[in-house]
């Protein structure tokens, strides 16, 4: 059991990244850089934060295009 790491944290960094993509970012890294000794925690960190630069990509697009943004 040690070193396995439990799924409910990364299952938790997806969550914070869909509803916040920035601290979703700080969570991912947190993970992969922080918890080196738990694979599974590496693994998902590196997931959550692409992860949560394409929410911030997707929504910055659908922002631009109903003009809630101006370029």
């Amino acid at each position: 059991m040690d070193g396995e790491g439990n799924i409910i944290i990364p299952v938790i960094g997806y969550v914070v990244a869909l509803l916040s993509p920035i601290l979703g970012l700080i969570y991912g890294s947190i993970l992969f850089f922080m918890k080196k000794d738990v694979e599974l925690y590496r693994k998902h960190g590196r997931f959550i934060i692409y992860f949560s630069i394409a929410v911030f990509i997707a929504g910055l697009i659908v922002a631009l295009s109903m003009g809630w943004l101006k370029y």
